[in-house]
C-alpha cells in the first residue's frame, strides 16, 4: 500500500470516526432536547392545574358568596313582607277596636267588665281619659262605692281594677287584650318577640 492510499484510509477512518461521534452526539442532544420538552410540558401542565385550582377555589368562593348574599336577601325580604303583612292584620284589629269603643255597644260591655270583675270597696278603676264622663253609669253596676280616675297608659279602651291598698291591679283593657293576642301570635307562629 502506498503512501497515498494509506492517508486516504486513514482520512476514511478519521471521517468515520468523526461521522460516528457526530451521530452520538446528535442522539445525545436530541435526547436531551426530548428530556428538556417532556420536563417543561410536564411544569406547564402542572402550572396551568395549579391556576385552574386557583381559578376553581377562588370561582367557588364567589359563588358560594353571591348564594348567601342572595339566600340573606330572599331570607330578609320574606321577613320584612311577613312583619308587614303580620302588622296589617293588627292593625286592622286595632282598627276594630277603636271603632268598638266609639259605638253604642262599648258602654253596656263596659258595665257588664266592671260587673263580672267586681271591684273591692274603694278600689279605683282605672280609665282612659275619653272613658271618664262613663263613670256614673259604671258605679252602677257595681254596688260597692268605688273612685275612678284616668290612667294615660290605657290608649284603646277597657278598664283597670287597683285594689284599696294599691298593691294589685286586675288589667282588663283592649290595650292588654291586643298586646296579648299579638305575643300569642308571635309565641305560636314562633317569630321573635313573643316573649316580649
Amino acid at each position: 500500500m502506498d503512501a497515498n492510499q494509506k492517508l486516504t484510509q486513514f482520512m476514511e477512518s478519521v471521517t468515520r470516526s468523526t461521522d460516528a461521534e457526530i451521530a452520538q452526539a446528535e442522539r445525545e442532544a436530541q435526547q436531551e432536547a426530548e428530556q428538556i420538552l417532556q420536563e417543561a410540558e410536564t411544569r406547564c401542565r402542572a402550572d396551568a392545574e395549579h391556576t385552574v385550582a386557583k381559578a376553581r377555589a377562588r370561582i367557588t368562593a364567589k359563588y358560594q358568596k353571591r348564594m348567601s348574599q342572595i339566600g340573606y336577601n330572599g331570607k330578609t325580604a320574606l321577613l320584612s313582607r311577613r312583619q308587614t303583612l303580620l302588622m296589617g292584620l293588627f292593625d286592622a284589629l286595632r282598627e276594630k277596636l277603636t271603632a268598638f269603643t266609639a259605638s253604642e255597644d262599648y258602654l253596656p260591655w263596659m258595665k257588664k267588665l266592671l260587673s263580672e270583675n267586681a271591684p273591692e270597696e274603694n278600689a279605683t278603676v282605672l280609665l282612659r281619659e275619653a272613658d271618664l264622663p262613663m263613670q256614673q253609669a259604671l258605679s252602677q253596676a257595681i254596688s260597692v262605692p268605688v273612685s275612678f280616675r284616668a290612667d294615660k297608659s290605657i290608649l284603646l279602651g277597657g278598664l283597670s281594677v287597683l285594689s284599696a291598698d294599691g298593691r294589685r291591679c286586675k288589667n282588663h283593657t283592649l290595650d292588654e287584650a291586643y298586646a296579648e293576642q299579638l305575643r300569642n301570635f308571635y309565641r305560636n307562629h314562633k317569630i321573635d318577640g313573643g316573649n316580649e
